[in-house]
């Protein structure tokens, strides 16, 4: 593997973009704000590189952008555009799935999937990936993700479905009405993260047995809503992302249930890219 090589990879999920700048043996890891090309404005991305990491940009790296919502060329167009007087024009922009490929699978064929805030799955040929269904977002599908195991866990706060003690516990840590919940999903921005934000809580709970249910039902429902049409679900899967990685026992255990052969999670590609980039390029 040659070590001489000198460039930049970033992976931006909706939370956080994991940085590192890479030269010879050395290198350097940064984060900043997350960037979804949907959702998030990329002059907030580029004030918070600016400020992590602008003194460490040469104009000539390469750079290897993967961000979530990337779905069109048009998109990713914007972003180089959007990151030119910073980085030049040696910018190579991708959405985050291929990112995650590239990462766990190198040229392998496998089934590739991200649950972090958002969900999105793909089946990746070992050279392009092939969405296998439209993620549709938060308010429509993300099954699996933090959004969707936050949605789920406040209807069931609310309309009473779970036991006294949950909710209790929910009230208690949160301190939230209904009224609260509508006001900060229909009038505030990032309602998203407002959901994916009661993972934690999920994760805290994660033995009881309502919400054991309540997890595994919603790691189900992503294998339905993704892979109802695969051909390919006799290729291992991949995973990365937070709620991949803290629920990983849940989700080998549903994926055990359903006859899925689950290889690798992570809860970010970055380290895996670095490698991609070393190799390949």
């Amino acid at each position: 593997m040659e070590h001489h090589k000198h460039f930049i990879v970033g992976d931006a999920g909706g939370t956080s973009t994991q940085w590192r700048v890479v030269r010879g043996e050395n290198i350097q890891q940064f984060e900043t704000v997350g960037f979804n090309a949907y959702t998030h404005k990329i002059d907030d991305l580029k004030s918070s590189m600016t400020q992590t990491f602008g003194a460490e940009v040469e104009k000539e790296l390469p750079v290897y952008f993967y961000s979530a919502g990337v779905d069109t060329s048009q998109q990713a167009n914007e972003v180089i555009d959007g990151f030119a007087d910073i980085f030049g024009d040696n910018v190579h922009v991708n959405n985050d799935l291929l990112g995650v490929a590239r990462a766990l699978c190198g040229k392998e064929k496998g089934n590739v999937c991200i649950l972090g805030t958002g969900a999105n799955a793909c089946y990746y040929d070992g050279e392009i990936v092939n969405k296998v269904s439209a993620s549709l977002g938060y308010v429509l599908g993300d099954e699996g993700s933090g959004a969707h195991l936050g949605k789920t866990l406040i209807k069931g706060v609310f309309r009473e479905y779970f036991s006294k003690e949950i909710i209790k516990a929910f009230k208690e840590k949160y301190q939230l009405t209904s009224h609260d919940v509508i006001n900060r999903i229909y009038n505030e921005p990032k309602p998203n993260h407002f959901l994916a934000s009661f993972a934690p809580f999920i994760y805290e709970h994660r033995s009881h047995p309502e919400i054991h249910d309540l997890i595994t039902q919603s790691f189900n429902d992503f294998f339905e809503a993704f892979y109802k049409k695969s051909k390919n679900e006799e290729e291992p899967f991949h995973f990365s992302g937070s709620i991949a990685y803290f629920f990983s026992d849940h989700l080998r255990e549903v994926g055990g249930e359903r006859g899925i052969l689950i290889r690798n999670i992570v809860q970010s590609p970055i380290a895996g890219l670095v490698l991609y980039h070393q190799q390949y390029d």
